[in-house]
């Protein structure tokens, strides 16, 4: 039994009495878990020979059920001009298990060219061992409406009703991957990113500064032996439906 496999078989038996009385989506709603997975980088080529042809299948099967999400608005017509020209606001930017290697070289290399801070900080952070850990990476990202002319790309979008709408969507979407990864039995993380969402990182990505990250989510089908999983803090804090659901 791997080391995923035995993650996964702990957790069910812990909710075993109730799943019983759930079909299969509540089952999964009730399942998804965050799991942040650290791993030396050391041992990166050993996790970067775990992905298998077959995990680029189910990869792609569980982004196009994320498709499927719930969305009121278009994205505005300037992130829809280019490659990628889906109506929908969020988009979806796939960091595959090499590039996730060299993805580390890249972070390596500007903590050691560059004497800004926050380079140095990144890299000793987790980000490195959470790059190493996964399988792929998905930056998830959210349209923003125009901020007019003039404006500069690290300004902050306005929180306006349609801007609310359109993370509300990416949101679902990230949300609905994370339920795929999950009916997968893949280990899902749903991070903020860090040094992630730093524009130069988005150049080195090709994404467009026009977009804003949502979520950097960390995806592994199968945990390396000497992979270190850390479960979310929240959990077991969410009580009773009666704690936040009142009838009318």
């Amino acid at each position: 039994m791997s080391i995923t496999e035995a993650f996964y078989v702990t957790k069910s038996s812990a909710l075993s009495s109730d799943l019983p009385s759930l079909n299969l989506v509540e089952q999964t709603l009730h399942l998804r878990k965050t799991s942040k997975v650290l791993l030396p980088i050391a041992l990166r080529s050993e996790q970067r020979a775990l992905w298998q042809d077959e995990h680029d299948v189910v990869l792609r099967r569980m982004l196009s059920s994320a498709a499927w999400a719930p969305f009121h608005k278009q994205a505005h017509s300037q992130h829809c001009d280019g490659e990628l020209d889906a109506p929908m606001p969020w988009r979806f930017h796939v960091v595959g298990p090499d590039a996730c290697t060299q993805l580390i070289g890249y972070l390596e290399s500007r903590a050691g060219e560059s004497a800004d801070a926050k380079w140095s900080r990144a890299w000793q952070s987790k980000v490195k061992e959470m790059v190493s850990a996964c399988g792929v990476l998905v930056q998830a990202t959210w349209l923003p409406e125009p901020l007019g002319e003039g404006a500069s790309t690290d300004q902050a979008p306005e929180f306006d009703h349609k801007n609310i709408e359109h993370v509300a969507a990416a949101s679902s979407a990230v949300q609905s991957l994370l339920l795929a990864a999950q009916a997968n039995q893949w280990l899902s993380y749903w991070s903020s990113g860090g040094i992630l969402r730093d524009e130069e990182v988005f150049d080195y990505m090709g994404i467009s500064r026009n977009e804003k990250l949502l979520g950097s989510v960390f995806l592994s089908p199968e945990a390396h032996p000497a992979a270190r999983i850390i479960e979310g803090g929240l959990r077991e804090q969410r009580g009773d439906v009666t704690g936040w659901v009142r009838w009318v």
